[in-house]
């Protein structure tokens, strides 16, 4: 199985502790893992943590996974954001989007290549 790490924004954390507590649960919610590392990016503002994703790699050239991309309301829309939102994680997007929570919350399908 094969990975990549993400920098997903969790607010502010001050120390490693802190961190312990915070990153977990963030990578878990991005359905992720956390990797021990983190950064401040705005004192006292905002910090990152190193999330871990596992790719399947049975002899696939790519996979797909649906990332959160805050509200999507129509495909013009989606064809602004989704190539941003998967470009964000290191992918492209394939065109498929679903609004999970209307006027809240919609998900991007990304592809990824397996290195």
């Amino acid at each position: 199985m094969a990975e990549f790490t993400v920098d997903i924004p969790v607010g502010p954390i001050f120390n490693q502790e802190e961190a312990k507590k915070k990153c977990p649960i963030a990578c878990a919610a991005h359905l992720g893992r956390w990797n021990g590392e983190w950064n401040t990016v705005i004192t006292c503002e905002m910090s990152v943590c190193g999330c871990v994703f596992d790719v399947p790699s049975q002899g696939a050239e790519s996979y797909t996974m649906d990332v959160l991309a805050g509200p999507i309301f129509n495909q013009e829309d989606a064809a602004e954001k989704c190539p941003i939102v998967c470009a964000s994680y290191g992918g492209t997007w394939n065109g498929q989007w679903t609004t999970v929570i209307d006027g809240k919350m919609s998900v991007c399908g990304c592809t990824f290549k397996v290195k």
